[in-house]
């Protein structure tokens, strides 16, 4: 268990400067390198050192990348005051005339951005491209019978399926119809199927297999 004790060390700051602090948003990582240029200078009764950005990133446990943009954001914000050098380390101090300190514009939280931009999409993606429920529902609307199959028969298969609570969809009839159409190919009358399912009480079409289909000659009749 660890016991922090002030003896050890410990980081003064004036309380005008701390309300100030306490008052201005700072992004996470940059608060964390902020926190490290406290904590070398007042932490050491300096106003100012040199710090390695081996340091920072030590510190922090901050990609060096990161760091650096949050070094530059500090600086933008006029929170902190580089000194350039290309011998050894910058040196870093903090920008105690909070009167010139730059706050970051309003902040838009990622999430509500994004939701409005998708929500935003979806309006105009919905009326710009069909779904594929609507392309069915458009393809299939019309459903035009073929020759072999009656309509009055095609309507008490309909109305079967209805009274089953099993209503078919668009979808659904193109489906039958080509299943019909196939049977018929193979010798069984639409009717004769569609009668032998109504009496079954079947969900689909089957031919009756106690009676042989019809024999077709060379020409299709």
């Amino acid at each position: 268990m660890v016991s922090p004790q002030c003896e050890n060390g410990y980081i003064r700051f004036a309380t005008e400067l701390w309300k100030a602090i306490c008052s201005i948003r700072i992004p996470g990582e940059a608060r964390q390198v902020f926190d490290v240029i406290a904590q070398k200078t007042y932490g050491y009764n300096k106003k100012e050192d040199a710090i390695s950005l081996s340091q920072f990133v030590f510190v922090t446990r901050i990609k060096k990348s990161n760091v650096c943009a949050c070094l530059k954001q500090l600086e933008e914000m006029n929170l902190i005051v580089i000194q350039k050098d290309n011998d050894i380390a910058n040196k870093y101090s903090i920008n105690k005339d909070y009167t010139a300190w730059r706050p970051l514009s309003k902040r838009i939280t990622l999430s509500k951005r994004i939701t409005n931009v998708i929500q935003k999409d979806n309006e105009s993606l919905s009326k710009k491209i069909p779904t594929i429920d609507n392309i069915q529902k458009t393809v299939l609307k019309d459903i035009v019978l073929p020759s072999i199959i009656s309509q009055e028969s095609w309507e008490k298969w309909l109305a079967h399926r209805k009274k089953q609570k099993k209503p078919m969809t668009d979808y659904a009839k193109e489906l039958a119809i080509a299943k019909l159409t196939r049977l018929h190919k193979e010798g069984h009358s639409p009717k004769d199927v569609i009668e032998h399912s109504i009496e079954n009480n079947y969900q689909g079409l089957y031919p009756n297999c106690n009676k042989k289909p019809i024999q077709k000659n060379e020409f299709g009749y």
